[in-house]
């Protein structure tokens, strides 16, 4: 069994990867009363999680730029809990933040392909619309810093190899 971590309103989000591009590791990381976490993330997950927040604040009054914190570079080193599998959102118009929810990302089944129960780890933060904000900044640049896609099957382009099987 994994460790779970539930904060309330984090001090900050902050998404970066390591390893050169074309081989880079995406890490969300939490900082909260001197404690920091990370986890390990996909590219499309941070990407879908910025632009699902993205849309959320449409519908909210605008965030004041004083609001929006500075982006955070991931503290070194940089140390999974574990990885990050299914994720949710939600926004409480209470306390006016988002609440987000992962789950942590596991294999349910044994070597022969049984079903076998794990307790896996959970993860619950809050972060306001400021930090939302500065969050969808970050993950947007560092998601376009990425290979370009390729033009016939939209996967990473990968120029050294200069080839798609698409490409015929």
């Amino acid at each position: 069994m994994s460790a779970s971590f539930h904060f309330g309103e984090v001090s900050s989000l902050a998404v970066g990867t390591v390893g050169p591009r074309g081989q880079r590791v995406f890490y969300l990381q939490i900082r909260d009363a001197g404690s920091i976490v990370s986890f390990k993330c996909e590219k499309q997950q941070v990407e879908a999680l910025a632009e699902y927040l993205a849309g959320l604040l449409t519908d909210l009054p605008p965030v004041d730029v004083r609001q929006v914190p500075d982006q955070q570079d991931l503290a070194e080193p940089v140390e999974s809990e574990w990885p990050l599998g299914a994720m949710g959102v939600d926004f409480n118009e209470q306390l006016d933040h988002f609440v987000l929810m992962a789950e942590e990302l596991g294999n349910d089944v044994d070597e022969e392909g049984n079903p076998i129960e794990i307790e896996h780890g959970t993860l619950r933060l809050a972060i306001d619309r400021g930090q939302a904000s500065a969050f969808i900044a970050q993950a947007r640049e560092l998601v376009s810093a990425g290979r370009p896609p390729c033009p016939y099957c939209g996967r990473p382009w990968e120029p050294a190899e200069n080839f798609c099987p698409c490409y015929n």
